[in-house]
Order: structure tokens, then sequence, then C-alpha cells
């Protein structure tokens, strides 16, 4: 049962206690939980306002948290209890089955396109897109008060079949001329956070030890991988958070590569440390040359090679390629692996065995 709100304004003669009015103001709770959904008690990023289901009507607002974890939050409005309740489950069925590039197109479409989901969530939790994400999925109804056949339905979720639900009202406040808003939870938001990690599907995948993923920049967007593919030069730049990745390829490890948009386009094996890419010699014509003095490299990437600045400059890591495809060719099929995080621990068997199949490499060789 969530605790019943109070606010007092000290004066000369005593506690004045503030009477809550009724406002119309979900429309504008929403709003304001669009801008700062920390409203709603945990940090998270909005990636998409009134989003469309394939099974019909519109998703408030959907948000992950620094974990990776899907959020749905439903305002009430003029719901009854039932309906909304029914609705916040009804539509966290649907995201529940949301890929990677699902949430990166929903992304898209409601931010305009000028940023990408990674770029967008590291900026707000200045960490990289975890390795999984949508693993679990946790559901908010938020209202501007709770009746008590909406308290019973949550708790009973909650309690008898652990559903990660969870009930947050606000209570408006005006006093001298200014409005205030007063928040509660109906149920403890740790343990209804605790309910959303699924032991299950939280625990990480054995590691072989060996392969690593690294993705190399999109299709159409970027020459990471025509620099990789033809001077064995795996590259991240633009910021510290793409390119310190680069640091857990160690000489020895193999390295599955990946172009977003397009898909497995590399297996190499790691020769050297990572170094800056000002630093790098490539061969051509069997002589050693800057990698600065290639032709071919853009002047964007040539700019952030040359810089000194740690938040622009270009790291690389030799790689030994074992095989290569042309972009057009990458081997892209439904659950395989895919992440947009520079580089990860690569521990799904299905895909190591998958890509290893399509570039005609022996495992038990490779």
């Amino acid at each position: 049962m969530a605790v019943e709100i109070a606010i007092w304004r000290m004066t000369d003669a005593g506690p004045h206690r503030l009477a809550s009015s009724p406002l119309d103001f979900e429309q504008r709770l929403e709003d304001m939980l669009s801008e700062d959904p920390s409203m709603s008690g945990t940090e998270l990023f909005i990636i998409g306002r009134q989003v469309p289901t394939s099974y019909g009507g519109y998703i408030d607002l959907l948000a992950l948290d620094a974990d990776g974890r899907a959020h749905v939050l439903e305002l009430k409005r003029d719901r009854t209890p039932r309906d909304v309740v029914a609705q916040a489950l009804d539509y966290g069925s649907w995201v529940q089955g949301l890929g990677l590039e699902d949430l990166e197109q929903i992304y898209l479409d409601h931010n305009g396109g000028e940023t990408q989901l990674d770029e967008a969530f590291a900026e707000r939790f200045d960490s990289p897109l975890p390795d999984v994400v949508n693993a679990e999925q946790q559901f908010t109804i938020i209202a501007s008060e709770l009746d008590p056949t909406s308290d019973r339905i949550v708790e009973f979720l909650a309690d008898a079949y652990d559903v990660p639900i969870n009930a947050v009202f606000f209570r408006h406040f005006s006093d001298d001329g200014r409005d205030y808003l007063a928040r509660t939870w109906l149920l403890d938001p740790q343990q209804t956070e605790d309910k959303a990690v699924r032991p299950s599907r939280r625990k990480s995948r054995p590691w072989n030890g060996r392969d690593f993923y690294i993705v190399l920049g999109r299709a159409g967007q970027s020459d990471r991988w025509a620099i990789a593919s033809k001077y064995g030069l795996l590259n991240a730049g633009g910021g510290s958070w793409y390119w310190k990745p680069l640091r857990n390829l160690t000489p020895g490890k193999r390295v599955f590569a990946y172009v977003g948009g397009a898909g497995y386009v590399g297996i190499g094996r790691v020769t050297g440390e990572m170094i800056p890419a000002r630093d790098a010699k490539v061969e051509v014509n069997g002589q050693l040359q800057s990698l600065l003095d290639q032709p071919e490299l853009s002047t964007e990437w040539w700019q952030r090679t040359a810089s000194d600045d740690s938040e622009v400059t270009e790291k690389v890591v030799p790689v030994e390629w074992l095989a290569t495809r042309p972009i057009d060719q990458a081997v892209r099929e439904k659950g395989l692996f895919a992440s947009q995080v520079t580089v990860c621990k690569l521990r799904d068997e299905h895909t190591i065995k998958t890509v290893e199949r399509a570039f005609g490499l022996d495992p038990a060789i490779d």
C-alpha cells in the first residue's frame, strides 16, 4: 500500500499543512518525464515516446536503464485500473521481442535520426551500450493519484507472480503562487528492480577465452572496414570510450569483425598491442610507410589520427586476417550476435560456429 504524502510549510506561527489539489496535468507529466525521466525514480534514457506497437496502441514512454533493461512507462490518464495494467503488460509482451536493431530504429524514428542509439546512450550514462540489451523488462504505471483497485492489482501481480511492475504517483501542491509535485511509489522500487533481474537470463554465458567481437563502423557511413581489411589494423576513435575497449585485444586473441547494417566481414588473429594510429606503419610495395601517408584515407579520419587529443584521436590494433569478405557479401542472418559496443567478448557459440562455417574455417585448426 502506498504511503500518503503530506507537506508542511514552516511559519512563525507553526507548521502549516499544504492541501493537495487536483490538477489535470498528466499530459504535462508525460512532457516532464520525457525531459527528465529520473522523475520516475530510476535513471532512464528515453528512446521513444508514443511508440506504436504491432498489437495496436502506443507506448507512452519506452526507455532503457544503464543495464540495458527496457522500461515501459504508462500514464493512467482516464483509463480504468484494469485497462491501464493490462495495457502495460500487453505492451511489455511486445517489447520483450524487440532486438537491438528494432530499438535502434525506434530511437531514430523518434529522435530525428541525428544520432545513433549507442552514441546517445553512451552520452547519457557515460558508458557504452551493454552487450545484452532488453533481456529484461520493467513496467511502471504513472498517475496523478492511484485508486484502491489499481493498488490491489499491481500488488497482486508483483507479490504473487513476481511481475516486475510498480506504480508511481505524483501529488500536486500549491503554496504562495508556487506549484510543487511530490512523488511516491506503491512498492519499494528496489524490490521491483530485483524482480526484473531474472538470474537465468542475466547470467553471462561461458566465454572460450579467445574470441572477441568488434564493430567497424556502419555500411556506407565509415571507412573503418576498408582500413582494417587493407592494412590489417583494427581501429576505433572519436572518443576514449570508443577506443578503450581495443585494449582487450591482446596478441593471440581471435576477432570476429562486424560492420553495422551489413554483417560479419572477417575473422582474424591479433598480432600486437594497441597503439596510436599516427604511429602505425604499413607495408606498401615491400616498404614500410606511415599509415598517415596513405592516399585513400578520408580527410576526417586523417585529422582524427593526427590529433593529440585523446577524445578525438584514433587507435589501432594489428591483426592477421584468416578470412575476409567485402561488405556486400557480409554474413548476416537472424539469431547472430550483434552489438554497437566497440569490442566485447563473443560468448555466443551459435554465432561463432555459423560465421566460421560461412568463412570456410575449421574451428579445430583456426
